[in-house]
């Protein structure tokens, strides 16, 4: 019964529950009817002066920005120029430089052999007077004792009037070469001299042109933020490449490619050849179709220089590739209009990276040193379309 009634009491309250649940839930429905139908607040329509005032900032930013690259490219150019002006005197001085070591070399040779000379006349003079001194001293008593003693002395006599000329013509020719050597060691000490102060002067126009090739670098980089993309990629095309024709063949390729997929900034028209040049000052030892080392026709020129001494570019253009390749060794290639390339091996040291543009004249390196006692030399070669040229059908002074 107990039991019964707890049941009871239970069912009760569990109705009583439901009930105060259900009556709390209609009291609640217009509260939350009234925070259903709260309007939500419109958004702020666009404040049109702010935009035009924000659209207006970013064209002054992006036209202080075009005139600071207009300033860097105006920088650029005046620092090729000047470096230009200091390649032609510097040029100018390692040709007289290189003169006055040829000049000098060409003295001591002379030197040398006078020297030796002089040796060999004093020595057959010196043996002509001893044996005229012994003819002077054979006395009269000897020349009676004998019975063909007049017969001798009549030869001796016709022998000596004989000699006597020939002893006056090596006795003139001894003073005229101690006088040469005289000169030869008189000029070789002038242009010691002379040597001595251009290579003084040299080091200081060195000074100069390494301080503005670095300027050249830093205005270059600051506007060409993918240098380290191009140099990589052009190693990579030179580790791929057979030959020069097809490294030339693949660089350009490569240029037509990036220009394609539009990843390439906006290319400016290939610089001017310009008044066209050597790209060193030297000799030539190895003209164009000649023999080379090997015995080949020689597709370029093989020019002599002093280790050191300045590259320049031999016209205006871009420069595709700068690096090791094969057995050039360090090695540049420069693009010129109408599908001429320019190719020049030999450099010590490399001065400036693949994309940038040069005017002719313009500084790129300079020349590795001797090595075995070789004269260093710099290898030019000329190319169109892909094709190995005579450098003369565009370089007019190959002196």
């Amino acid at each position: 019964m107990a039991t019964l009634i707890t049941v009871k009491a239970n069912t009760i309250n569990m109705r009583a529950r439901f009930l105060i649940l259900t009556l709390l839930s209609f009291c609640l429905m217009p509260v939350w009817g009234v925070h259903a139908a709260v309007p939500i607040k419109p958004q702020k329509k666009p404040d049109l002066p702010h935009l035009q005032q924000q659209l207006e900032k970013k064209k002054k930013e992006k036209a202080r920005l075009e005139r600071r690259i207009d300033d860097i490219e105006t920088s650029l150019e005046d620092t090729r120029k000047h470096l230009i002006t200091i390649g032609d005197k510097v040029q100018k001085n390692e040709k007289e430089l290189q003169s006055l070591e040829n000049r000098i070399e060409g003295l001591e040779i002379k030197q040398l052999t006078l020297q030796q000379k002089l040796k060999n006349d004093r020595q057959s003079i010196s043996r002509l007077i001893l044996a005229l001194e012994r003819i002077r001293r054979v006395p009269p008593e000897a020349l009676i004792a004998k019975p063909d003693a007049p017969l001798k002395t009549a030869q001796s006599a016709m022998l000596m009037r004989n000699i006597i000329p020939a002893i006056n013509q090596q006795a003139e020719a001894l003073r005229t070469n101690l006088e040469d050597l005289e000169n030869i060691t008189t000029e070789l000490q002038e242009k010691r001299s002379n040597a001595l102060k251009t290579a003084s002067t040299l080091k200081t126009e060195y000074s100069k042109m390494s301080s503005l090739v670095e300027r050249r670098e830093k205005l270059y980089a600051s506007t060409h933020r993918d240098l380290e993309k191009e140099q990589q990629r052009a190693k990579q095309i030179s580790r791929q490449a057979q030959n020069i024709k097809d490294l030339v063949k693949r660089l350009d390729t490569e240029k037509q490619r990036t220009a394609s997929l539009g990843r390439a900034k906006k290319k400016k028209a290939l610089p001017p050849v310009g008044n066209s040049r050597l790209p060193i000052s030297g000799i030539i030892r190895i003209g164009y179709n000649d023999s080379d080392a090997f015995g080949a026709p020689s597709k370029g020129l093989s020019i002599e220089g002093l280790g050191g001494s300045l590259i320049v570019a031999p016209m205006g253009g871009t420069v595709r590739f700068a690096g090791q390749f094969k057995n050039y060794g360090n090695m540049m290639i420069v693009e010129h209009k109408n599908g001429y390339h320019s190719l020049i091996a030999g450099f010590e040291k490399i001065d400036t990276v693949v994309g940038q543009r040069v005017s002719a004249g313009e500084p790129l390196g300079y020349l590795h040193y001797a090595e075995n006692n070789i004269k260093p030399a710099l290898y030019y070669e000329l190319r169109h379309n892909g094709k190995p040229i005579n450098p003369a059908q565009k370089l007019g002074n190959l002196s």
